[in-house]
């Protein structure tokens, strides 16, 4: 369904080189913000949704990067970021990313497990979601999940 969508005027692949490239997270931010199109992509705000039952962190950073493998049928339609907050026996997954078109299940419904996640709708004119999109790809910030302020652990980026 999202090859129906066409040719985007800005292609993926070239945000996820300046995002590996640009060593200053500003400087990449700043270019993707400039160079998106949002009526083509969308940004959502991803969390899991059985956080009580996470374990160990690097088993939830496993969980991820198996996530992360499944959405490998989406790959040139989906960038994010994904991460483990807080510690063992007290952690919350989340994450951020960009899909082309408005819709998050066409780009996330080839990974059997995507209905584990909660996915939130971002909107790039507010403030407060461009700077959480912008933390969420920085992996130098924690989180605050129901007044409880999580560090981070451990994550992957699907690129």
């Amino acid at each position: 369904p999202l090859e129906a969508l066409g040719r985007p005027s800005f292609p993926l692949d070239e945000w996820k080189r300046q995002y590996s490239n640009i060593k200053d997270h500003e400087e990449a931010m700043k270019f993707f913000w400039e160079n998106f199109n949002f009526e083509e992509w969308s940004l959502w705000k991803v969390d899991y949704k059985y956080n009580d039952e996470l374990t160990l962190t690097f088993m939830s950073n496993n969980l991820i990067g198996g996530f992360n493998n499944r959405l490998e049928g989406s790959r040139k339609y989906i960038f994010g970021c994904a991460a483990v907050y807080g510690e063992n026996n007290d952690s919350v997954i989340q994450g951020a990313f960009v899909i082309r078109g408005q819709e998050h299940v066409p780009a996330f419904d080839v990974a059997p497990d995507w209905e584990s996640y909660e996915f939130t709708k971002l909107d790039p004119t507010k403030e407060e979601d461009r700077q959480f999109v912008s933390d969420a790809w920085g992996w130098e910030k924690g989180i605050t999940v129901n007044g409880k302020e999580y560090k981070l652990a451990d994550g992957k980026v699907f690129k």
